[in-house]
């Protein structure tokens, strides 16, 4: 399981991407993240905790959100 993390945590990042686009609600996009990767493990046979899913899914909106605004500043200070 380990040596499949990277690639879960691309595939988390590339359906947020995907759901940033398809949703406009946060709710909406987390859920549907939330269910195509649980589709795809299950496609593979390889368990995921829900709730370090949940997490993950989280801290990324927020390191996102953190990176975004910082890009913001960065713009507005030149």
């Amino acid at each position: 399981q380990e040596k499949n993390w990277n690639n879960l945590l691309g595939l988390v990042m590339k359906l947020m991407e995907q759901a940033e686009k398809k949703f406009t609600d946060g709710a909406t996009r987390k859920e549907w993240v939330m269910a195509m990767v649980q589709t795809s493990a299950e496609y593979i046979n390889y368990p995921v905790d829900v709730q370090a899913l949940s997490d993950l899914i989280d801290s990324l909106c927020s390191l996102t959100k953190n990176i975004n605004v910082k890009v913001e500043e960065i713009k507005e200070a030149k």
